[in-house]
């Protein structure tokens, strides 16, 4: 949040700002200008996630939510996250600063909600980016590209029928531009030391096209001052006055000695600082592609855990990731172009680096206790798409895996080699008091997957088409699955078009699952769901459109935290009993003149275990409303961008004792101001983007079990109170972001 004297100087700042900005020379935009395209075109956009080929949305087997590279740049987009948000049906715990290591916690359609949220997939140009090892969701906040972007597909519903694990409740597909040639580059600063470099160029030779995409992402971060902390989770706290263990200078190991910050204020906030880095690289013709995928995330943990049991200030307070992909992708006609065969290769790499980690400030407080990890993949896919006749396409493949995983090694003290499976600091032994120094040994799973799918669409009549299909899935550490999918698909003169789809998903459990420190738990089964859906979309005239969709979904041995008295942490991981959730979205775009678009979008949801009755789902709200504007007051070289999210009251978990059932709920609004073509200079553009511009003092519902009582604290007679997770995540008031783009 921002004080009144700081909402006062912003108010003077801007008063110049807007005059210099009034006085700016407009001038046509290129062609493909969002305004330019009709919603029957948009509604007619070519997309690939559903059926792995060519398709318009309308005849798409799935709930596909198209984000061009024109909405992202009107709306100021500047990752995933802030996309997500405007659609409806995520749920969100933590945003993008404040997850830890992971570092969003989010539910699409009342399924998620857990460690790195790997019930969904992300996917880049058809890669696979999800976490080897742990099955986490990766790339979707600032260590992601979108200069580059294409599009963004993104599917709600299980698509594990051609894609595997992960697809639980949705595909996030990534998409990037084909052929692109010249350069062009981004700068953005903004508030609290944010710096932001984008550059792009591409060009060909001949028939071989090369393309390279740069990023490089700086903030110091807001330190989390200022933010809504009614709890006092991250203010106001004293360090303990003694320390429940540590080392003393002779190595000995002792415990309830005096601590030397006794009586001292802990420093209000966490550290939410960002160094994020991207690298993509591409060289490819008509029908071969050798490309690389980077990218490097080193960012303070934010409010992932309490203020006062960590040291959530410290620089060494941070997660550090980096994740490789380097793929060969050929293409080849048969049969008279009537068969068209895809071959990919694949390396990849994932690494948690070994500076990851923090201190605590009631034990070890001047030993940072440390993780680090590496995973490997080796993958090879041949996918077959037939033409069996005009309206029949028969699509079949088979796809091998195998990963090398290893377990999360924790130390404490020295920083350990990060490529290693093994620590000479074992945190292990020296919590336990048998000395820092030692080392251990953690175990390295190989493992593999094979699977094959088909997938037969066609029609019954030219208003009547039809989707069967189904994969098979045979894993060395999880067994064998069966996952099929099946719609159909009635549009009636182009004008209303139904749809009804049935798909189903799988996950492993992952290795994070089985193996965590305090609540892994060995004997985990993949968890399944079921999802039913209908759908209906029409258009009147040019001027707008409507779409609603209807969904059940039933969850079989969901894996989740339960509460166990055994463990450390009183929780662990386990297969629970079935629960099914249910809910109903509603979008609308307007376009009531050449200059003005509007949409919203609202979302109900509710949920139920087995043997209950239907009600609220915790980390969720059963009522969300989206919506927003886009107008161009003068030309196209003007836009402003208006848009607004409701979240109702949000349920939370029964172990969240802050609150009386659900946290209170929230509005906030975005405003982004666009002058493109800058001073009569084709390709300069500059955006003015005010995220939050009524400084709303909002948060995330604490994650996981959010099982954390600040009341519980004591510094004199309990440093150590049960759970660190707290009850919610302070989120930024208002903030402010500047950029200047130049396509040469």
């Amino acid at each position: 949040m921002i004080t009144q004297s700081a909402k006062s100087r912003l108010q003077l700042a801007l008063i110049p700002a807007l005059f210099s900005f009034a006085s700016v020379t407009f001038a046509d935009e290129e062609n493909q200008d969002y305004f330019s395209l009709s919603l029957d075109q948009l509604a007619n956009l070519k997309v690939v996630t559903s059926s792995k080929r060519e398709q318009s949305i309308d005849e798409s087997y799935a709930n596909v939510t198209v984000i061009t590279q024109q909405m992202i740049k009107r709306r100021g987009y500047r990752n995933i996250i802030e996309i997500l948000e405007d659609l409806p049906g995520f749920d969100f715990a933590t945003y993008e600063d404040g997850g830890g290591e992971y570092p969003v916690h989010l539910l699409d359609r009342g399924t998620g909600g857990d460690n790195g949220n790997s019930r969904m997939m992300v996917m880049i140009d058809g890669m696979v980016q999800n976490h080897i090892s742990f099955n986490w969701t990766q790339g979707l906040t600032d260590e992601q590209m979108l200069l580059d972007i294409e599009r963004i597909e993104v599917v709600q519903g299980p698509g594990s029928a051609l894609y595997g694990a992960q697809a639980v409740a949705g595909i996030i597909h990534i998409i990037t531009k084909q052929k692109f040639e010249g350069i062009q580059a981004k700068l953005l600063v903004g508030e609290n030391n944010t710096r932001a470099l984008e550059v792009m160029a591409g060009g060909s030779v001949g028939d071989t096209f090369y393309q390279i995409a740069l990023k490089n992402y700086l903030t110091d971060g807001d330190g989390g001052i200022g933010r809504l902390d009614p709890g006092g989770y991250f203010s106001n706290n004293y360090y303990p006055d003694i320390l429940l263990a540590d080392y003393d200078e002779d190595g000995n190991y002792v415990t309830n000695v005096a601590n030397s910050l006794a009586g001292q204020l802990i420093p209000d906030g966490f550290n939410n600082s960002k160094d994020d880095k991207t690298l993509r690289l591409r060289v490819y013709t008509d029908n071969l592609e050798m490309g690389i995928n980077s990218w490097e995330r080193k960012d303070g943990l934010g409010s992932y855990v309490t203020g006062y049991e960590y040291n959530a200030t410290a620089e060494e307070f941070i997660s550090h990731h980096r994740s490789l992909t380097v793929y060969i992708k050929n293409q080849k006609n048969l049969l008279e172009n009537e068969l068209q065969w895809n071959s990919d290769l694949w390396y990849r790499i994932d690494k948690q680096e070994a500076d990851t980690g923090f201190s605590y400030t009631y034990r070890f407080n001047d030993l940072k206790k440390s993780y680090h990890s590496a995973s490997s993949q080796v993958g090879y896919e041949n996918q077959f798409d037939w033409k069996l006749e005009e309206n029949k396409n028969l699509i079949f493949g088979f796809r091998f895996l195998g990963n090398r995983q290893t377990e999360q090694v924790v130390s404490l003290g020295e920083i350990q080699n990060g490529n290693a499976s093994t620590t000479n600091s074992s945190w292990d032994i020296a919590v336990a008091g048998a000395g820092l120094g030692n080392e251990k040994v953690n175990e390295i799973f190989d493992e593999t997957e094979t699977a094959m799918y088909v997938l037969l669409e066609g029609q019954f009549t030219p208003e009547l088409t039809y989707s069967l299909g189904n994969r098979y899935s045979n894993g060395s550490d999880y067994g064998s699955t069966s996952t099929p999918r099946a719609g159909l698909i009635y549009n009636a003169d182009n004008d209303w078009v139904f749809k009804a789809l049935y798909g189903s998903a799988y996950r492993q459990p992952s290795l994070f699952e089985l193996h965590d420190e305090f609540r892994g738990q060995l004997d985990l089964v993949p968890e399944s769901i079921d999802t039913l859906e209908f759908e209906m979309s029409s258009r009147f005239s040019e001027v707008g459109q409507i779409k609603a969709n209807l969904f059940y979904s039933k969850l079989s041995d969901s894996i989740n935290l339960v509460a166990d008295p055994t463990r450390a942490g009183g929780e662990s991981y386990a297969n629970v009993s079935s629960s099914k959730v249910r809910g109903v979205s509603t979008q609308l775009d307007i376009k009531p003149t050449k200059k003005l678009t509007i949409y919203a979008n609202y979302f109900y949801l509710e949920g139920a275990s087995e043997g209950e009755s239907w009600g609220d789902i915790a980390h969720t709200a059963k009522h969300k409303v989206n919506f927003g504007l886009n107008w161009q007051p003068l030309n196209h070289g003007f836009n402003v961008n208006l848009k607004g999210n409701y979240v109702g009251k949000r349920a939370v978990p029964e172990t969240n004792t802050y609150f009386e059932g659900k946290a209170p709920s929230y509005t906030k609004f975005d405003l982004v101001i666009t002058w493109t073509n800058l001073f009569g200079s084709a390709g300069l553009d500059t955006q003015l983007i005010l995220n939050n511009i009524f400084d709303e003092g909002y948060y995330g519902v604490g994650r996981q079990s959010g099982s954390s009582l600040r009341s519980d604290y004591d510094p004199a007679t309990n440093p150590n109170p049960t759970g660190f997770i707290p009850a919610y995540h302070p989120q930024a008031g208002r903030t402010i972001y500047w950029s200047l783009s130049h396509q040469l």
